[in-house]
């Protein structure tokens, strides 16, 4: 943020931040990453929207032991799902222009899995998985 509103970048992608600096005037908005547009940003188009196919979601997870019971992760899956529905959280997601993404556990296994098999696949292309 600092190399940008000093002027030695001329943009960033950061996922929180930059509202005050865009509602004081010293940024823009040029595009957002996720499905739909922001609400505080209605003019933003997404990147799928300028014809780049990219969707580019940070949901947040939990992970346990491979072996944890289901009546476990089930608990968890539970309380977290709770967790989000509450205003405070929502709120919480409206200050850094983020929305809630929710996922079921087997969503969310199959989301990581994909992520993780298509950016290994990016790291490698570019050189950058480790011994390349």
């Amino acid at each position: 943020m600092q190399a940008l509103l000093g002027g030695h970048i001329m943009a960033a992608a950061d996922s929180t931040g930059f509202a005050p600096h865009v509602e004081a005037g010293k940024l823009r908005v040029l595009n957002t990453w996720g499905d739909k547009r922001l609400d505080k940003f209605p003019d933003a188009p997404t990147l799928k929207e300028l014809g780049l196919g990219i969707v580019q979601n940070s949901p947040f997870g939990i992970g346990a032991p491979r072996d944890t019971p289901p009546a476990v992760v089930k608990r968890l899956h539970d309380a977290f799902k709770t967790a989000m529905e509450q205003a405070l959280y929502q709120e919480a997601l409206k200050r850094y222009d983020m929305v809630p993404i929710y996922m079921s556990s087997a969503q969310y296994r199959k989301f990581a899995e994909e992520t993780f098999a298509r950016e290994k696949v990016l790291i490698e292309k570019l050189g950058l998985a480790k011994g390349s």
